[in-house]
């Protein structure tokens, strides 16, 4: 027994010091000497277990690692997000972003992923390609959703994908998290409706697509349901249904050699956004494509059909919605001031709001960008180009509070110490869509002041190229380069997965 007390004395130690080498020593022990005692033995087993559960604690403390720097939280990983996070400078802050998805996606080429035109991760860019130093030890990118944010503790509670708890310390937290389709609670949309908003949502479409022209060809098919199942139904005429549709009718026209139809239902007026001519020339160029334009609302959407409020069907094997964007839950629950339609309500200089006795009051060191957030004095649509012109701006503030004097000038301001004479000013770029073949629209400048306006061939290079230029990397320009010279020669991809 005393040898067995000396042995288990100097496995202790060892598990002590070092959890392998003791764990080492357990192994041996239990193998060769465990007839010396099973008091020693069942001993030893709880200090190996006691030395592993010590490190796994001490690995999750340590990471991501503390250098005296703010931490910039950032929740979400849209065109906000990767702007912000592109802009900063990481030597100045640690950054930390929690996001269920590892990358950004490139929305504009997102509509040309649902026919093969373009491979879906030559649309994603990786945080890591958006900001190297997000590998870093002191940084960090959690797969996560956030669930609550508490200003007066700067913690926001996280939930991991697989379902783990946890929350995350904050300096400055900007709040990126975006929208999501809205359904204007209309019954059966998010049941029976496909959206549009991201890569997954993209390969399913398509997957779908494929589907359904492979179902139709199946012998014995009634003719009813063989015309459904070639039947795609858009609802929303603004850029992101007009370019689905301008895709759809290449994919027709070059890929399948059955009678697959297309109709597009806007309740409105189709690219509403743009010059009476341009909206003309895109109706004209959709349905020389042989899509179906049709103005309407609808009033339901079943498994098999939409039905509009004037009592028309549409059977359909195919529902794309794209009708607009609405608030998160999140966004929702948060405990800030909202404007009349459910954004957050931030003040001039990005910061976010919360209701006081005096009216709105910034909350210290919280910002929102993108489509999750509007002025409600001076609301801006959620468009891409206004949520990255306000990352950017983000990025310049942060990065000039960071530097302190003489790069902040002006006297600070209230919550977060933002310059007063830095308040962001959005440029309105202009618009582009195609709408079919070798042709787009496209205008330059605001509502109140076009510079110009160009419609056709010299518009769908315009918007190419402006795009493959607009790209998070070069790695991705080469693919999406790559990929359409690919579809021009051989054609899409029809596999099915």
């Amino acid at each position: 027994m005393a040898a067995s007390a000396l042995l288990a004395t100097v496995a202790s130690s060892y598990i002590r010091r070092s959890s392998g080498v003791g764990t080492s020593l357990l192994g041996a022990f239990s193998n060769d000497h465990r007839p010396c005692g099973t008091a020693v033995y069942q001993h030893l087993r709880r200090l190996a277990a006691q030395a592993q559960a010590s490190k796994k604690t001490a690995s999750s403390d340590q990471l991501p690692l503390k250098t005296g720097r703010q931490r910039l939280v950032v929740l979400g990983s849209g065109w906000a997000a990767a702007r912000l996070l592109h802009d900063i400078d990481p030597n100045l802050y640690d950054l930390t972003v929690i996001s269920p998805r590892n990358h950004m996606v490139f929305t504009p080429l997102l509509a040309s992923t649902t026919v093969g035109t373009l491979e879906p991760r030559s649309v994603a860019v990786h945080l890591h390609e958006i900001q190297p130093c997000l590998s870093r030890p002191s940084s960090s990118v959690f797969i996560a959703d956030a669930h609550a944010v508490d200003a007066a503790s700067r913690t926001v509670t996280c939930r991991s994908v697989d379902g783990l708890d946890f929350s995350v310390q904050y300096d400055k937290l900007a709040i990126c998290t975006g929208s999501q389709g809205s359904t204007f609670g209309i019954p059966g949309v998010l049941e029976n409706a496909h959206f549009l908003r991201d890569v997954k949502q993209a390969d399913a479409i398509r997957q779908k697509l494929i589907e359904n022209i492979a179902l139709a060809g199946v012998p014995g098919r009634q003719q009813d349901e063989f015309s459904r199942l070639l039947h795609i139904v858009i609802v929303g005429g603004g850029p992101t249904g007009v370019e689905v549709a301008g895709e759809l009718t290449d994919f027709i026209s070059h890929e399948v050699c059955v009678d697959v139809r297309v109709t597009l239902v806007e309740a409105r007026e189709l690219l509403g956004s743009f010059d009476a001519s341009l909206r003309e020339y895109a109706a004209r160029k959709l349905i020389q494509g042989g899509v179906l334009l049709r103005k309407g609302i609808v009033h339901e959407v079943t498994p098999r059909e939409v039905v509009l409020k004037d009592g028309t069907v549409l059977p359909y094997g195919l529902c794309i919605w794209s009708t607009g964007v609405g608030p998160t839950p999140f966004s929702l629950s948060l405990p800030f001031a909202k404007t009349a339609v459910g954004r957050i309500a931030v003040d001039k200089y990005m910061r976010s709001d919360t209701p006081s006795t005096a009216g709105l009051a910034p909350v210290p060191h919280v910002y929102a960008l993108g489509d999750v957030c509007a002025n409600p004095d001076k609301p801006l649509p959620a468009l891409a180009q206004v949520a990255e012109q306000q990352g950017r701006y983000l990025a310049r503030v942060l990065n000039e509070l960071a530097r302190g004097p003489p790069h902040v000038g002006g006297r600070q301001g209230r919550g977060g110490g933002v310059p007063q004479h830095t308040e962001f000013v959005y440029r309105q770029l202009g618009a582009m869509a195609t709408v079919g073949g070798h042709s787009a629209v496209l205008e330059l400048g605001d509502a109140g002041r076009r510079h110009l306006s160009l419609a056709g061939f010299l518009s769908w290079v315009a918007w190419r190229s402006a795009y493959l230029t607009r790209l998070g990397s070069i790695p991705k320009r080469l693919a999406v380069a790559f990929d359409w010279s690919i579809t021009m020669i051989f054609g899409r991809d029809l596999s099915r997965w």
